[in-house]
């Protein structure tokens, strides 16, 4: 029996998902042990688990949490730079274990792995081919890249998502699905549904919604008579989807997504999909043939109106999408990858793995350790010390990532929330809260 320890902040959306998939359908003779390191909010996924009776651990003491390690034969952390993540990395038992990293973010923008964790892990996992092309891994050798690395993607197999009778509707009916907040979204969204121009197109949007207000208020700024439908959060899409003509996905431009199961979700069933061409979308999309990649806001308006006038081509196109997702994305395909990468790693020895020596001391020093671009700005700033912060510095604060700036996914006010008595993250919180 393998017992493998999955380290996870929680079992919310994608990750959540793929630990269920993999824990539901993975070889008897593997034994999962999942341990949350925060409460979770929502129980779905853990309730799933618990159905099957796999193991999960919810924020164990520390005495539970080491038992767990030393009996592991593989700890899996589940990595997006959580900061409850970066201490439990810092806090690692220095004995020794074989640990793999599994990076739920694309490592193109900010935050990005550091490459000097990928060559102390036992192994790292990616969810993207992307993240080979990241800047943060050039400094790593090629030879070293390839053997540490592998990919295994964020879903659990498509294949059995079955075909959807799209119910018959007057109006042309443009979806979203997932999360509806600026920290996702472009902040240009609505700017984006105004150039469709289309006024028979109705907006359905998908998921919990924070930023309702906003785009209501931006909408009625902008004019704009097509009508807005918010459903929030719902577990099971395919009925909406069923209603969905087009999927109208335009993201930040920084965003950190990978295999994006919202698109991947409208591509299986039969709903073209409609994106901007930039940084993992060009690995999930053909442009024409699965999809549209699009260069800007007057483009994504034009090709929303050539669906729209050509039916023939939207169903072609959604037809070809489908047959692409479920032939690529399959539960064997999914577990396969996994259990080989396993495998690679359980051919290495146990060894001590120090993370500190890399991520620093301080949870501002694990902060700015994993920042991709914006490391060098940080790393000068915490160098200056909490009284010696220049102008010039606090200027340069205004062009660090926005991600950086939102109240959670792994920002600086997350780790400063998480931390409230490190100074460095209270001067660069009290800085950044000016911009």
């Amino acid at each position: 029996m393998l017992n493998i320890l999955h380290i996870t902040p929680h079992m919310g959306g994608g990750v959540g998902n793929v630990i269920s998939r993999l824990a539901t359908y993975c070889d008897e003779r593997i034994n999962n042990i999942i341990v949350l390191i925060e409460e979770p909010i929502k129980y779905n996924f853990i309730d799933k688990l618990k159905e099957i009776e796999e193991k999960v651990l919810i924020c164990p003491d520390k005495t539970t949490l080491e038992k767990a390690i030393i009996e592991s034969d593989l700890i899996i952390v589940h990595w997006w730079h959580h900061p409850k993540i970066s201490k439990f990395l810092y806090e690692l038992p220095q004995i020794p274990l074989r640990l793999m990293i599994w990076t739920h973010i694309s490592n193109l923008t900010v935050p990005a792995l550091n490459s000097n964790m990928l060559v102390e892990a036992t192994r790292v996992l990616f969810t993207t081919e992307a993240s080979y092309k990241a800047d943060v891994f050039k400094s790593v050798p090629n030879y070293i890249l390839k053997k540490k690395t592998g990919v295994v993607y964020g879903c659990g197999g498509f294949d059995d998502f079955p075909r959807i009778d799209h119910r018959e509707h007057e109006e042309f009916n443009i979806g979203y699905l997932g999360l509806v907040d600026f920290s996702k979204m472009h902040p240009d969204f609505v700017e984006f549904c105004k150039q469709v121009n289309i006024p028979e197109a109705k907006f359905i949007l998908v998921g919990d919604a924070p930023a309702k207000q906003c785009i209501s208020e931006k909408i009625k700024e902008k004019r704009i008579k097509n009508q807005f439908i918010y459903t929030d959060y719902v577990e099971d899409v395919k009925p909406i989807l069923s209603q969905f003509d087009v999927f109208g996905y335009p993201l930040m431009p920084y965003h950190t997504c990978t295999t994006e199961n919202a698109i991947l979700e409208a591509m299986a069933a039969e709903v073209t999909p409609v994106l901007l061409k930039q940084l993992t979308e060009n690995y999930i999309v053909e442009d024409g043939k699965t999809g549209f990649l699009v260069s800007s806001k007057e483009e994504y308006g034009r090709v929303m109106r050539y669906l729209y006038n050509n039916p023939d081509i939207r169903q072609k196109v959604g037809e070809s999408a489908r047959e692409y997702v479920i032939k690529k994305h399959t539960l064997k395909k999914f577990l396969d990858s996994f259990y080989e990468n396993c495998e690679i790693a359980m051919n290495c020895s146990k060894k001590i793995i120090n993370f500190k020596k890399i991520i620093g001391e301080t949870p501002a020093e694990w902060f700015l350790s994993c920042l991709g671009k914006d490391y060098d700005l940080f790393k000068q700033s915490f160098a200056l010390g909490y009284n010696n912060q220049t102008q010039n510095i606090k200027k340069a604060f205004s062009s660090i990532s926005p991600l950086l700036k939102q109240q959670n996914k792994s920002s600086l006010f997350h780790y400063q929330r998480e931390f409230k008595d490190d100074t460095m993250l209270n001067v660069w919180a009290n800085i950044n809260n000016k911009f």
